[in-house]
């Protein structure tokens, strides 16, 4: 009995030392841990200010040829790829309209070379020379008219980008699906190509025609292509704000294609800006803010930040840092604003 009394004993007082030890301190707030970190100092660097550009490559000229009136189509004598020069037929249509006002036109010819000789020795009045005279001008303009819209011809040098119809058929002046005009054949000029591009009007003044433009596209990444500011356009779109520049560009080895999606670069002159790795940029959640750490006093101070254009593996920083200040580039992870740091 006594033995039993002694174990319950030492039972009751091992599990008072065991609430004892348990007990902790809760009134004191947790202590951060401090954190290794590394820093560079923030520093001002000059660069070369560009403008970064979405575009859509088309070509330089473009036409969707197709006569003034509906018609039977004789013979289409260009294929899609071929390549034509300005003035070339490719098409030719129904000409019986045009031989019976060729009849008519020869037939006038004739009278108004009589009617010259017989002006010449006074054997007929004024008037009714001039009569026939008007008569052999609108057969002329008709006979013009009706040759133009029976033998169509390329305007430009091109590549044949569409056809249409083929020989026999109809031409009922109906809309292309997929350009929304009625046409026979399409001509594109592909040895240069254009880009138009919208730019802020911000930037209205610092654009100027002849500037050298870089482009690149998706399609051959690591390829540059150079072009240049042909065109600015002279009014602003009330919605966005922007401004149209048209880019020309050598179609080096015919390697662009008119629909390609395309980067215009352009550069807008020089300046000093404080550039930092885009690694230690953070982003806070939920919100587009973005911030960084900087070190003072063995503490890490967090900055909210407004960022600026890229430039290889750095941002601009437009605001929130200066000249001289400490930034946190390794351990910056999971800091907290006044958290207690240790330099490397």
């Amino acid at each position: 009995m006594k033995t039993a009394r002694t174990l319950l004993i030492l039972s009751f007082s091992a599990l008072i030392a065991s609430c004892t030890g348990n007990k902790t301190e809760v009134t004191g707030e947790t202590k951060q841990a401090e954190v290794r970190v590394s820093t560079q100092p923030v520093e001002i660097q000059k660069v070369e200010h560009q403008l970064r550009l979405p575009a859509t490559v088309q070509a330089y000229k473009e036409n969707h040829l197709a006569p003034a009136t509906a018609g039977r189509v004789e013979k289409v004598l260009v294929d899609v790829g071929d390549r034509v020069r300005a003035g070339q037929v490719v098409a030719i249509l129904d000409r019986t309209s045009y031989q019976q006002a060729k009849i008519q036109f020869d037939k006038l010819s004739i009278d108004m070379a009589r009617m010259d000789s017989l002006l010449k020795v006074g054997a007929v009045p004024q008037q009714q020379y001039d009569q026939v005279k008007m008569q052999y001008d609108i057969a002329k303009t008709n006979l013009q008219f009706l040759d133009d819209n029976t033998t169509l011809k390329s305007p430009i040098d091109g590549v044949i980008t569409g056809k249409y119809i083929n020989d026999g058929e109809m031409f009922a002046m109906t809309p292309v699906a997929g350009i929304g005009k009625a046409a026979i054949v399409s001509i594109m000029q592909l040895d240069r190509l254009k880009l138009l591009v919208g730019v802020s009007s911000s930037y209205l003044s610092k654009i100027e025609l002849s500037s050298s433009v870089l482009i690149t596209t998706e399609v051959f990444p690591g390829e540059k292509f150079n072009g240049k500011i042909e065109k600015i356009y002279p009014t602003i779109d009330n919605l966005t704000k922007t401004f149209t520049i048209e880019v020309v560009v050598p179609n080096r080895s015919n390697m662009l294609r008119p629909g390609m999606f395309a980067t215009a670069f352009i550069t807008i002159g020089s300046g000093n800006s404080i550039l930092i790795p885009g690694y230690v940029i953070q982003k806070q959640s939920g919100t587009n803010e973005r911030y960084v750490f900087t070190y003072s006093d063995g503490k890490a101070v967090r900055k909210v930040i407004e960022v600026g254009e890229v430039f290889d593996d750095k941002i601009e920083i437009t605001s929130g840092l200066n000249p001289g200040d400490e930034l946190i580039v390794v351990g910056q992870a999971n800091l907290m604003d006044g958290q207690a740091v240790t330099k490397i």
